[in-house]
């Protein structure tokens, strides 16, 4: 069985190989990067399963819908920008939705059977906000394509290292406040801040449970914090 992330050098989607490779599930696992991978990402340790890591580095995104390996049983997407590193809500809409789509389009029409993305709170295909409603589509086009199981993950904020990344001022100093209540009794009034590496760890135990039948599995951030400390 083969493994496709996309989103690889991010919070989730470093989650995301980790727990991949620690799996042992996998014969290879694949990403498609504008970057190279940290090494630390693609050693293997003494708790990691030797999967082999295919890599596949390709600045210009429009040609990674050609890159889709064929022999892909599931796909973990952690992919997304910002609206200030994309320069506006359109082009977040390209990289969040567009580019998303395009990706599990490919790797439906190559067989993959399960797909797993990582969405945000408060997403709704209806909502007048354009994040929210961006991520609602996404979602909903994804469900449409009818992978035999979809799983949605909506975290809130998200917590960890963000070295390499820029979300802007206001998601630093929301991280900051959010971080303080993470698993405590006022977390849900904070929407339920939650790690990374959380998210991707629930994401990859549940892709690989044969138990979880549902073919369209969503899971609110209070729903992944709750899993992610029994797996």
């Amino acid at each position: 069985m083969n493994a496709l992330i996309i989103g690889a050098t991010g919070l989730c989607g470093s989650g995301f190989l980790k727990y991949a490779k620690q799996s042992g599930k996998f014969q290879k696992i694949y990403t498609i990067t504008r970057k190279e991978l940290p090494l630390a990402a693609t050693t293997t340790t003494a708790s990691a399963d030797s999967s082999a890591i295919e890599s596949v580095v390709e600045k210009d995104s429009s040609l990674w819908k050609n890159r889709v390996p064929e022999d892909v049983h599931i796909m973990f997407s952690a992919l997304g920008t910002t609206r200030a590193d994309a320069n506006g809500l359109e082009n977040q809409i390209k990289i969040d939705h567009d580019l998303n789509l395009e990706l599990a389009e490919a790797a439906k029409k190559n067989g993959c059977k399960v797909y797993v993305l990582v969405s945000s709170i408060g997403a709704d295909s209806n909502s007048r906000f354009g994040y929210s409603k961006m991520k609602g589509d996404i979602e909903k086009d994804v469900i449409a394509l009818g992978f035999d199981k979809t799983i949605i993950l909506r975290p809130g904020i998200l917590l960890g290292d963000r070295s390499t990344s820029h979300k802007g001022f206001g998601n630093d100093i929301a991280v900051k406040v959010c971080g303080f209540f993470y698993r405590t009794p006022l977390q849900r009034f904070f929407i339920n801040p939650i790690y990374g590496d959380e998210v991707a760890k629930v994401g990859v135990k549940l892709a690989l449970d044969d138990s979880v039948t549902d073919k369209v599995k969503i899971l609110e951030s209070d729903e992944i914090l709750k899993l992610s400390g029994g797996v």
